[in-house]
């Protein structure tokens, strides 16, 4: 399996639990609109804690970027990773997975669910097609929307919200 350490190059929220993580991309490194590889934080107490993370950049971005959920409950990985900064360093491994467009349809997803379809959709923008397609998101509150402003712009009647514990007006929420 081949490894790859690379240096984090900026990190920001995008909302209140959820990081983007924008890092160094190696050269010849190549992925699909979809996939995702093992990630694990470069100190000697978590380089074998390996998690799975969708690449959220397009492979023709100079950089990766990741968007990863931080679950501050647990003492994981992701807890670890909202305390890294600039010029830490994270090890990333070989590009897998098999979640690819298949024509246009219905994206659903819900939470931190909708990080392959992240890359998808910014594919299906970049190539002027996403006409025909449909983003079914559910979140538990307005708050937790992952990129609701690029979804809305991309989309635009045609991404729908889903909210499951708060009532918005304007947005469906669960009966």
């Amino acid at each position: 399996m081949e490894e790859h350490i690379v240096k984090i190059l900026a990190s920001e929220y995008v909302t209140h639990d959820v990081k983007r993580f924008t890092v160094q991309k190696p050269e010849g490194y190549s992925f699909m609109a979809g996939q995702a590889t093992e990630v694990s934080i470069n100190k000697p107490e978590w380089r074998d804690q390996k998690r799975p993370f969708s690449f959220t950049s397009l492979n023709s971005w100079e950089n990766l970027e990741f968007t990863i959920k931080i679950y501050r409950e647990h003492a994981g990985v992701t807890n670890q990773m909202e305390k890294l900064q600039e010029g830490d360093e994270l090890i990333i491994r070989d590009v897998w997975g098999a979640i690819t467009y298949k024509g246009p349809g219905f994206f659903i997803a819900g939470g931190a669910g909708i990080t392959p379809f992240i890359a998808i959709l910014r594919q299906l923008k970049g190539d002027c097609k996403v006409k025909g397609n449909k983003l079914i998101f559910s979140n538990k509150t307005s708050a937790d929307i992952i990129l609701k402003d690029e979804f809305r712009k991309m989309l635009g009647s045609d991404f729908y919200i889903v909210l499951t514990r708060e009532r918005v007006i304007g947005l469906l929420t669960r009966g």
